[in-house]
C-alpha cells in the first residue's frame, strides 16, 4: 500500500523518510534486513503465494465429505413436486387390469412423507385418498368404490444425459411397491373379504410397473460462477426419517483445503421448506479463485484502482468466523508491494457482514463490507504500516476496492439457487441466517409458479 500518486515518487520516498525519523530509525532499519527489501525476491515471493490460489480440479471430485448441501423438509418436497398447477400424481390415471379398467380420480391433495421404509433407505412414501371405477371393454361400470394408497417409491440422483454435471432426482416408478391400499367397494370393506386387499395391492403394483418408468422430480443444475470454470454440482443425496428431511450434497471442482465439509440431516424448524449449508471454507476457496480469474482484482495501481499492470497486488490468507457478530466473518489478506524501489507485504484482516436484504418476496442475503481494518504484521516497506494508523488511511483506497469485490461474490455464491422443476419456475425468499465456524445456514422458503402463467 502506498501514498496516492498525486505525490512524485520522491515525494513519496521523502514521506517515508519522514515516517521513518518519527519512528526514531533509519528508513534502512525500519524496513529490517536487505532481503525483504529485495523487489525481486518479494515478486517471486508474490508470483508464488498467486500460483497457489484457486486451483481447479480436472473433476469434480466422488468423495464422502462435502463442503455445502441442500436440505429439504416433507414441506419443502410436496412444494417443489406438487407445486405446479395440472401436475397430476402417478395413481391420478386408468390402470389396465385385462379385462377391463381401474379408473382413479384423487380425492386429496397428494403427499409424499420421508418416513422409514423396509428395505429402502432412498425410498419416499406417496400416499392419496381416491375414488375409483370398474369398468369392463364395453365401458359398462362394473361397480365404483373410495380408498386410500400408500406408495413407496425409490428415489436415485442420477446424471442428466448431455448436461455435464446436471443431475436430477428420479422417481423409479417402475420399481414402485403397493404398501397398504384399503378401499371400500360397493359398500363392502376390502378387509372384511379375506386375501381381497392383498391380492389387489399386489395387482395394482404390477400394473402401476408395467405402466410407468422412471420420472426426473427436481433438476440441480451445476452452479458456476465468475468465468463458468468453477462449479459445483449435486453429487449425493440421503432420506433422514427421523429428523423429516432429505439431504442433497454438493461438491465442487475447487481445490479445497482439509476438513472443508459440513454436517447434514439436521432437522429444520417447523415451516421452513429448504436450507442451503455451506462451510466457510468453500467462500474462501471460491474468493481464491476468482482473484485468480481476475473476476476479483489482483493488481492495483498507486491510487487503489484496479489497473492489471499495477505495482501492488492482493493475495487472501484465510476466512472464518468473525469472534465479535453473528454474521460477520473475517477475511485476511496481504497487501504486497512488488516494485519501485522499495517492497514487501502486510498482513491485513476485515470484516463482512451478512444480512437479509427485504426485497419482497425473494429476500436475499447480502454480503456488506466494513470500515473495520486491522494491520497485523508485515515485512520490508509492510512494516511501516503496523503501527501508523495514519499511513493506513492515507492508503485506504486499495483495501476498500478489493473489499467491494470480495463482498459481491461472496453474494453470487451465497445466493444459491440452480434448482429447477419442469413446467415451473422457482422464486426464493431467504427466512433468516446463522453463520457459525462449520457451516453458514441459510434458512429458505420458496413460491413454485406455472411457468406459463408465472
Amino acid at each position: 500500500m502506498r501514498h496516492r500518486s498525486h505525490r512524485s515518487a520522491a515525494g513519496r520516498f521523502i514521506g517515508l523518510y519522514a515516517l521513518a525519523f518519527a519512528l526514531g530509525c533509519s528508513l534502512e532499519d525500519c524496513r529490517g534486513e536487505d532481503p525483504p527489501l529485495d523487489c525481486a525476491r518479494t515478486l517471486t515471493l508474490y508470483d508464488e503465494a498467486v500460483a497457489e490460489e484457486g486451483e481447479l480440479l480436472e473433476a469434480i471430485p466422488d468423495q464422502p465429505s462435502f463442503p455445502m448441501a441442500l436440505v429439504i423438509s416433507e414441506e419443502g418436497v410436496n412444494k417443489l413436486l406438487f407445486g405446479v398447477t395440472g401436475k397430476e400424481p402417478p395413481f391420478a390415471s386408468t390402470l389396465d387390469l385385462g379385462l377391463g379398467q381401474m379408473r382413479f380420480t384423487p380425492t386429496s391433495d397428494p403427499v409424499v412423507e420421508l418416513v422409514s421404509v423396509p428395505n429402502c433407505s432412498r425410498c419416499v412414501v406417496f400416499a392419496l385418498d381416491f375414488s375409483f371405477e370398474l369398468v369392463n371393454d364395453d365401458e359398462d361400470s362394473q361397480g365404483a368404490g373410495v380408498g386410500t394408497v400408500q406408495l413407496s417409491i425409490p428415489i436415485r440422483l442420477e446424471a442428466v444425459e448431455g448436461a455435464a454435471d446436471t443431475t436430477a432426482l428420479v422417481a423409479h416408478y417402475e420399481e414402485a411397491t403397493v404398501l397398504d391400499m384399503p378401499f371400500n367397494v360397493m359398500g363392502v370393506n376390502s378387509t372384511e373379504i379375506p386375501n381381497l386387499q392383498e391380492a389387489v395391492e399386489i395387482l395394482v403394483t404390477r400394473k402401476l410397473r408395467e405402466q410407468y418408468g422412471p420420472t426426473e422430480l427436481i433438476r440441480f443444475n451445476p452452479w458456476t460462477i465468475g468465468t463458468n470454470s468453477v462449479k459445483l454440482a449435486a453429487k449425493a443425496f440421503a432420506i433422514y426419517p427421523d429428523s423429516g428431511v432429505l439431504a442433497l450434497a454438493l461438491q465442487t471442482n475447487l481445490a479445497l483445503p482439509k476438513g472443508v465439509a459440513i454436517e447434514v440431516g439436521n432437522s429444520l424448524p417447523q415451516g421452513v421448506p429448504m436450507a442451503v449449508q455451506m462451510h466457510p471454507g468453500l467462500l474462501f476457496a471460491m474468493a481464491e479463485r476468482m482473484l485468480a480469474e481476475g473476476v476479483i482484482p489482483r493488481r492495483y495501481d498507486d491510487d487503489g484502482a484496479p489497473d492489471p499492470d499495477g505495482l501492488q497486488g492482493v493475495t487472501l490468507n484465510n476466512l472464518e468466523k468473525s469472534a465479535f457478530g453473528e454474521t460477520t466473518v473475517d477475511v485476511g489478506f496481504r497487501v504486497w508491494r512488488t516494485g519501485g524501489d522499495y517492497c514487501g507485504y502486510v498482513n491485513a484482516v476485515s470484516t463482512l457482514v451478512l444480512s437479509l436484504t427485504d426485497t419482497g418476496i425473494d429476500d436475499r442475503i447480502s454480503v456488506t463490507p466494513t470500515d473495520e481494518l486491522r494491520v497485523l504484521d508485515g515485512e520490508g516497506v509492510g512494516e511501516l504500516y503496523e503501527d501508523n494508523q495514519e499511513l493506513v488511511d492515507d492508503n485506504k483506497n486499495l483495501v476498500d476496492s478489493f473489499k467491494r469485490s470480495l463482498a459481491d461474490q461472496i453474494g453470487v455464491t451465497v445466493n444459491y439457487s440452480e434448482l429447477t422443476v419442469e413446467g415451473a419456475n422457482i422464486v426464493f425468499d431467504a427466512l433468516a441466517l446463522t453463520v457459525t465456524g462449520n457451516s453458514i445456514d441459510i434458512l429458505l422458503d420458496f413460491l413454485v409458479l406455472d411457468k406459463d402463467g408465472g
